[in-house]
């Protein structure tokens, strides 16, 4: 534009003074000039202009650079966001598992030949932390499908896949400190003492449970769970409560009852084992095909007591409990007695145990009851031995005997004799 306003500058000059102009003339020369000033303010006006322009152009260009920056941070802010929430996520869920390998042994009197076989045991799990006091967790496990009290899987079937189940799913609820509410499949809510074998450690009831109390002082339970939905008669269940205290000098003592309803003269519970030892019969109050029923109605008494101390340096548990089923008539009781010198936990440490138990046929409910005791049955007594050394972080050897009698004081009554050796891996 500017080049186009020089020119006709030019051309106004050229006009005023190469060219001869007759006197009636001046008054247009004098109108060139004034032209002429004009353009030389335009041509001013289009090197401002032009100017302006440019930093204009410079500035746009600072803009541009400025606003990707902007967008390179938004983006690396973002990405940070993402991998911090990743993070925290992550530091809210804490992953747990372990890994066993058995080998067992028996010597069962009236059987012609020991039986030989290994076992292997797999669990994994997580608790997920939802906030200050909600927590989810679950686990999955080896075992077999009809079998509620053994996460085990025996090493045969031609090397076929094995079977992998829903060990636990929970949900825990701490509404204040010192409460406890859980709901889901869950590990046993109660209080046992010692090494007891009241109870199989594998059994994970299913319901709903409340805790209350901490380390020390007063502690209650209370749990309700089911055992047998039905859908045209009333389901098995079981509810109870325990009440107990933990003194600050190593004495825990706690009294439990548990209620078991829809039992007496229903079908057996079909688990693997099962009745387990109790009581049964076969009449036509049993349903179609002349079922087998159990005998008794379970409303069982559970008293535990446990000292935890030390002598000399090494730790020391001694305990005991006493069971009665207050339904039956007869084989209605039983108790164990026991200890637990050392502590297999750190690296290097060992420890090494014993338990005498006694229960009656109709003492315990066979559902729970401990499989590996005298064969998984009630009417079963004598002594279980162990003992276990922790050669390295996260990894436990262990030994068990199982020297009891199975079914005394019956016509199957035979000498039981168990040996388990354990390989414990844990992460």
């Amino acid at each position: 534009m500017r080049a186009q306003i020089a020119a006709v500058a030019l051309g106004l000059s050229l006009s005023a003074i190469g060219i001869g102009l007759p006197a009636t003339a001046a008054a247009e020369v004098t109108e060139i000039e004034a032209l002429q000033k004009q353009v030389a303010a335009l041509l001013q006006r289009v090197e401002e202009l032009e100017r302006t322009v440019a930093g204009g152009a410079a500035l746009t260009e600072r803009v541009a650079a400025v606003e990707a920056t902007n967008d390179r941070q938004t983006d690396q802010l973002a990405q940070g966001l993402a991998t911090a929430t990743a993070m925290g996520w992550a530091r809210n869920v804490r992953w747990k598992g372990d890994v066993r390998y058995r080998h067992e042994q028996f010597d069962i009197e009236g059987v012609e030949s020991d039986r030989i076989r290994h076992r292997i045991r797999a669990r994994l799990g997580l608790d997920a932390k939802l906030s200050d006091t909600l927590v989810a967790g679950f686990q999955i496990a080896t075992g077999e499908s009809g079998n509620p009290r053994s996460s085990n899987a025996t090493l045969d079937d031609a090397s076929l896949g094995k079977q992998i189940l829903l060990d636990l799913a929970y949900v825990d609820w701490r509404p204040r400190p010192g409460m406890l509410l859980t709901a889901g499949k869950q590990k046993q809510p109660w209080f046992r003492a010692g090494t007891s074998m009241f109870f199989d450690n594998d059994a994970n009831p299913e319901g709903l449970a409340f805790q209350y109390g901490g380390t020390s002082g007063p502690f209650a339970k209370a749990w309700g769970f089911w055992l047998d939905e039905r859908s045209a008669a009333a389901d098995a269940t079981v509810i109870g409560a325990q009440a107990g205290y933990a003194f600050t000098q190593g004495v825990t003592v706690a009294a439990g009852f548990w209620d078991y309803a829809a039992v007496q003269g229903e079908p057996l519970l079909g688990f693997s084992g099962s009745p387990a030892g109790n009581s049964s019969y076969t009449g036509s109050d049993c349903g179609p095909g002349a079922l087998k029923c159990y005998t008794y109605d379970y409303d069982v008494v559970v008293l535990d007591a446990q000292w935890a101390g030390r002598a000399g340096q090494r730790p020391l548990v001694l305990f005991g409990g006493y069971l009665e089923n207050l339904r039956a008539e007869h084989e209605s009781d039983g108790f164990n007695l026991g200890f637990v010198f050392g502590r297999a936990a750190d690296p290097g440490s060992w420890e090494a145990g014993a338990l005498y138990q006694d229960v009656g046929r109709d003492a315990q409910f066979g559902a729970l009851y401990e499989s590996d005791f005298a064969d998984g049955l009630t009417q079963g007594r004598g002594l279980v031995l162990h003992g276990a050394w922790v050669p390295a972080k996260n990894v436990n050897l262990r030994a068990t005997y199982f020297y009891n009698e199975r079914s005394y004081n019956t016509a199957a009554e035979a000498d039981y004799r168990r040996l388990q050796l354990d390989l414990n891996l844990k992460f």
